[in-house]
């Protein structure tokens, strides 16, 4: 008996043996598709556990299960497959999903996760890849042509700003920015360039605050378009949302690490920088030069390029005239310079560096991110330096009760951002006021050998002071700019599951940064504004000095949310939200700087001011919004969707009594395709339809009157502000409607999306002029309707699909209109900016939003160009004269990847059709005779330039007066031209200049926005430890197809904002190249 019972126990260890090895065993495989094609990213998950993983980049995995667990896999697109794990080896197959977007998942407001079929509105997806390939100091840009109705305008500056606008306007003068949502909580994506910035008088572009995302940390994005997507977010989402959900650690049995290094090289596309005429030097007056001891001086004094043509023969030119230079004291060949502005510009360098280590139980997960930048402009002396900390956990305390928290910590600093607009702007320089002897590698040695501001615009042989432009180095290296930002955002929540049906929700999302810029103007400068003081714009150019401007900006939201989920019957369900949502806004800001110069040259501090420092600018408001909301939303069959939501806020930036205003959405979509189910070649199909109604509030301190103390001399002054506030402000209010179809074919393999959609946004909140007898010269007050339409289109494919090659293709297309349809009584037009030039940026009735007002041709009554006696055009004494408007016709995007075996090729084209730009630089540098259509033959094979006795000058094309007409008679009021114009010295000599019309361009191009090639190393090589690897050759703006804005890009602007349109020394663009690596662990 006892040996029996032995017998039994030996037997009884080894099934529990065998049973321990078999938990204990491992899983493999490959995963593919219905073509055998492997696929990378599926994932494969022990059924009721948290236990998973993801096949590599040859669709292989691993796993840990028993023989008697169940495998799951699931991949977007495909049907979902549940494999018992009996063996230790499976290859898996999954089929294309019958109706693809059936079980689609998508982060709609809030964070909460919806089906994309029972959507009733426009929500687009953008994987992590698609914004995360490209290296970027801002993700934004890599939104540009992927999204239908997104306009992204990637500026030029360094650092700079990127403006994204959803589906046209929505404000006149107000912000028209998408709002940004990481993991369902608002962020700051503020601005904070002065207004002399934004309208194009100098300064510098500090970039918007959505830049700071560590694309690397981006899962997913959805861009919900329309109110009715957005209206759960309040006022602030009228403008559309971009819906970011960032990665999350996963549960594993062992760390996993992901490293990712890009490098990246920048060169100037030439043709966005001018082309200089190489016949003429400095001056503006032809032939004439300067003399000293009786010898030809060039026209140092002149920043212009209409003087005496090249001719070899020795002129005394500025250099002869700079202690130390090697030209001292010397004649020099009038010619050419041999090295130009263009090489003023480096190779512009960019290393980002991304690691990140994630893991976790099935009760606890994490990740832990760090990203570091390092970037140099092709500007010389400049710098941005970037580092990114990010932290996200989830804990899950029991079956009920589970919590997440997300923080991340952006450290930047950058050093010598280029200037904007027009003034002390050097690229302004080069391509308005240059002269082409003067070369820029003497320009580099003066500095360098004297750190002196030995300028080649020197007033005289007695004075060598600047006339109007310092040295192009010095300016780099002795007037720098430099900011620092410190940033942190941080959100958590808590969830209980009361039950399968009922939850709760609490969370709460601060954001806030601290930025510092500092401004220098060195001893030795041409004189200059400095700062963005709004106190001191009345005083005159610094000779030297120091700016200092301090902000704050910070948001917090607080929300609760309760659901509920019901299968009312086999075929209806609810669901149903209810929440609440505190926000509050809070912006600090001093500006402050020195006056009359700086007391010991080379202390930058404001204490080391000349003069008493004029009195600090600090503003301080602070806003509270407190929303309350519900939703609700139904599904019967899989087929039939309803979906109501209202919201009530009260913000303190409007009237007590007043300051209360609601939100309503209703949507509903049917998903027609489950009606087809024997039509094969449909695989999905849904119409929608949306409308909205929207309040909004305003900007704090928008209320009561204000007084603002100015500098004082004896008695202390104050002022009032010039545009009058109002207690009885009512909120602005915006009605949207859309229609949506949404269908698939052929096995998934085609498919379209279009949406109609139009917005109305009325009772805007925007100053309107009023007489200066009421102490004010504008009232705030509420007038003016916007009204947007249009349509978007998008479309995508797979044209061929084999074992081993794959050819993917998505179009998107849109063409947003925003008229203004409404003004106040007797009010025509709203101008949103004056402009340098004689040009505005206006918003007239009845016409489209962003017009280019300025001087126009005088024409016939036939509409032929009127020609003056002095053979130039005759110029509109108004300027009210519509030139263009700064919105495009359509916007779109032309996607292409190849997929072949381990390899990956794709490539974008972006485009843009129509729209108007104008370009300060042309219209300067047509009077300082600088670009290579200055010059040339005339009809007589003569140079233009030649003076009109030796046969120069042109014959414009148009009509002049009739000598021989008297009104009555039988001859012609205008005849065709045949009088000369003067050419031999600049129209601004001559007072000939063209009106600003002759310099609004075509603001359409076609561009080769991105192409990648990626190499994913099989595992087969990379060992056990690699899980997976691949290598990336990216070039990003590699090609301007097709533009008519000569000698620039059209997409350069000042910054993000309302002012578009618009040029004036912008940074050229770079042609980009990146060689990128990353590695899974």
């Amino acid at each position: 008996m006892k040996l029996k019972f032995n017998g039994f126990l030996v037997l009884l260890l080894v099934l529990v043996a065998q049973l321990t090895f078999a938990q204990e065993r491992a899983v493999s495989g490959i995963v593919s598709d219905n073509a055998g094609m492997p696929l990378p990213g599926v994932s494969v998950l022990v059924k009721g556990t948290k236990s998973g993983t993801q096949t590599d980049f040859d669709g292989k995995f691993t796993i840990k299960a028993s023989s008697s667990q169940i495998l799951v896999f699931s991949y977007i697109g495909m049907k979902t497959q549940e494999v018992a794990a009996s063996s230790t080896s499976l290859n898996v197959k999954l089929a294309a999903a019958a109706q693809e977007l059936e079980g689609v998942v998508v982060t709609t407001a809030l964070g909460i996760k919806r089906e994309k079929k029972s959507l009733g509105y426009s929500a687009q997806t953008v994987s992590a890849e698609q914004v995360g390939t490209v290296p970027t100091g801002n993700f934004t840009n890599n939104l540009s042509g992927k999204v239908a109705g997104l306009s992204v305008t990637q500026g030029t500056n360094f650092g700079g700003s990127t403006n994204v606008v959803l589906r046209g306007f929505k404000s006149l003068l107000g912000d028209n920015q998408a709002l940004f949502v990481v993991d369902g909580v608002p962020i700051l994506n503020n601005n904070v360039n002065s207004l002399d910035q934004k309208s194009g008088r100098g300064g510098y572009d500090y970039g918007n605050a959505a830049s700071d995302i560590n694309p690397n940390n981006i899962a997913e994005i959805n861009v919900l378009k329309g109110a009715a997507a957005t209206a759960l977010y309040g006022s602030r989402a009228q403008n559309g949302a971009i819906i970011i959900t960032t990665k999350k650690g996963k549960a594993r049995t062992d760390l996993s690490v992901e490293f990712s290094s890009s490098y990246t090289m920048s060169t100037v596309d030439r043709t966005t920088f001018p082309k200089y005429q190489q016949e003429y030097g400095e001056g503006y007056f032809g032939q004439r030069f300067s003399t000293y001891n009786g010898q030809p001086r060039s026209r140092s004094g002149d920043d212009a390029s209409y003087g005496p043509k090249y001719d070899g023969s020795l002129v005394w030119q500025y250099d002869a005239f700079i202690p130390g230079s090697p030209n001292y004291g010397k004649q020099t060949p009038w010619k050419v310079a041999e090295n130009g502005p263009i090489e003023f510009f480096d190779t512009g360098t960019s290393t980002i560096n991304n690691i990140s280590l994630n893991g976790g139980s099935e009760k606890a997960t994490y990740r832990l991110t760090y990203a570091n930048t390092d970037s140099r402009d092709i500007l010389p002396n400049s710098l941005l330096s970037k580092n990114n900390f990010n932290f996200a956990g989830t804990y899950k305390f029991n079956d009920k009760l589970s919590s997440s928290f997300n923080a991340t910590y952006v450290s930047q600093n950058t050093r010598n951002r280029n200037s904007t607009g027009y003034g002390g702007n050097q690229l302004a320089g080069f391509r308005q006021w240059w002269a082409t002897n003067v070369d820029l590698n003497e320009q580099k040695d003066l500095y360098f050998q004297s750190r002196q501001n030995y300028t080649w615009n020197i007033k005289s042989a007695a004075d060598i002071t600047p006339a109007y432009w310092d040295n192009p180095y010095f300016q780099r290296y002795e007037n720098y700019n430099n900011d620092s930002r410190q940033r942190v955002a941080a959100n958590a929540s808590i969830t209980y599951d009361v039950n399968k049906n009922l939850s709760f929700t609490g969370r709460v999302g601060t954001d806030g940064f601290n930025l510092k810029t500092e401004d220098r103007i060195a001893p030795g400068s041409t004189p200059a504004t400095l700062g963005s003081n709004a106190n001191l714009q009345n005083l005159p150019a610094q000779p030297s000095g120091y700016a200092l401007d301090l902000y704050n900006y910070s948001e917090q939201n607080y929300d609760f949310l309760a659901t509920y989920k019901k299968d009312l019957t086999e075929d209806l369900n609810l669901s149903v939200l209810l929440g609440t949502n505190y926000n509050v806004q809070s912006k600090f800001s001093n500006q402050q700087m020195t006056s009359g110069g700086l007391y010991i040259p080379g202390l930058y501090t404001i204490s080391n001011s000349v003069s008493a420092p004029a009195l600090p600018r600090i503003v301080d408001t602070r806003k509270e919004v407190l929303g309350l909301f519900a939703q609700a939303t139904l599904g019967y069959k899989g087929t039939y969707y309803l979906e109501g939501s209202v919201r009530r806020d009260q913000s303190s930036a409007l009237p007590v009594d007043n300051n209360a205003y609601w939100y309503s959405a209703i949507s509903g979509s049917v998903v027609f395709s489950n009606w087809l189910k024997d039509v094969e070649f449909i695989n999905f199909g849904k119409f929608r339809v949306a409308y909205a109604q929207v309040g909004s509030d305003t900007d704090p301190n928008q209320l009561l009157d204000n007084y603002t103390a100015r500098t004082p001399f004896g008695t202390p002054v104050y002022s009032f502000n010039t545009t009058a506030k109002n207690p009885n402000l009512k909120p602005q209010q915006l009605d949207n409607v859309e229609l949506g179809l949404n269908m698939q074919f052929a096995q998934n393999r085609l498919g379209f999306d279009v949406a109609w959609f139009q917005n109305k946004a009325y009772d805007q909140i925007l100053p309107l002029p009023v007489s200066t007898a009421t102490g004010s010269n504008f009232n705030t007050v509420n007038a003016g309707t916007l009204t947007t339409k249009g349509f978007e289109v998008t479309l995508t494919g797979t044209p061929v699909k084999t074992d081993n090659f794959s050819w993917d293709v998505s179009v998107n297309w849109s063409n947003p209109n925003t008229k203004v349809t409404e003004l106040a009584p007797g009010i025509e037009n709203i101008q949103i900016n004056t402009l340098q030039g004689g040009v505005s940026i206006n918003a007239p009735l009845n016409q489209d939003y962003g017009q280019i007002w300025g001087t126009t041709y005088v024409l016939d009554a036939s509409g032929n160009r009127i020609i003056g006696s002095n053979g130039a055009y005759e110029v509109s004494t108004t300027t009210d004269n519509k030139l263009g408007t700064y919105q495009a016709d359509w916007i779109g995007g032309i996607n292409n990847k190849f997929n072949y075996k381990n390899i990956s090729f794709s490539f974008l084209i972006d485009m843009k059709k129509g729209g108007s730009v104008f370009s300060l630089d042309q219209y300067y540098g047509y009077g300082t005779g600088i670009y290579a259509n200055s010059v040339g033959n005339n009809d007589l094979g003569n140079p233009i330039r030649n003076t009109l006795p030796n046969g120069g000058g042109e014959v414009l094309q148009g009509v002049m007066a009739n000598p021989a007409y008297t009104p009555g008679g039988t001859q012609p009021q205008y005849i065709t031209n045949t009088t000369r114009l003067d050419r031999s010295q600049s129209s601004q000599v001559l007072g000939t200049d063209p009106p600003a019309a002759a310099f609004v361009y075509d603001a359409g191009f076609v561009k080769l926005r991105e192409v990648v090639l990626t190499y994913n190393l099989p595992s087969s090589i990379l060992g056990s430890t690699i899980k997976g690897a691949s290598f990336s050759v990216i070039g990003n703006n590699l090609w301007i197809i097709d533009k008519s804005l000569p000698y620039s890009d059209p997409e350069a602007g000042l910054s993000s904002g309302n002012t578009q349109g618009y040029q004036s020394g912008p940074m050229p663009t770079t042609r980009n190249i990146s060689f990128n690596v990353k590695v899974n662990f």
